[in-house]
């Protein structure tokens, strides 16, 4: 099921960042791709998606995706479910995933 990204504005600044200098621009193919694979199948294989539980509370579930692996440093994507929103002419619910961090995994 095809879901619209939402960026918190960290997120939005980090992949900016990724874009700007020539020696990350790499990085910031990879992220862009893992995207639109978390966009189309927040499951796809390559983004070894799981909850990440330290992040996560009762209501709400956060989970982490993989932009990169086995790569010291490998950047993840940080987000969650929602919130969903309403199309006011059709009235069908539009599906979200909230991007609130795109980070280098911790060593």
């Amino acid at each position: 099921m095809f879901r619209v990204l939402r960026f918190s504005t960290e997120a939005k600044n980090q992949l900016a960042e990724l874009g700007l200098s020539p020696s990350t621009k790499g990085i910031h193919k990879q992220v862009n791709r893992a995207l639109g694979h978390l966009q189309s199948d927040p499951t796809h294989p390559s983004l070894n998606t799981h909850e990440f539980t330290s992040l996560s509370t009762k209501d709400r579930k956060v989970f982490e995706a993989y932009a990169q692996n086995n790569t010291p440093g490998a950047y993840r994507i940080l987000w969650y479910y929602g919130p969903d929103e309403r199309d006011p002419k059709t009235k069908k619910n539009i599906p979200v995933i909230t991007v609130f961090a795109i980070i280098p995994h911790p060593r």
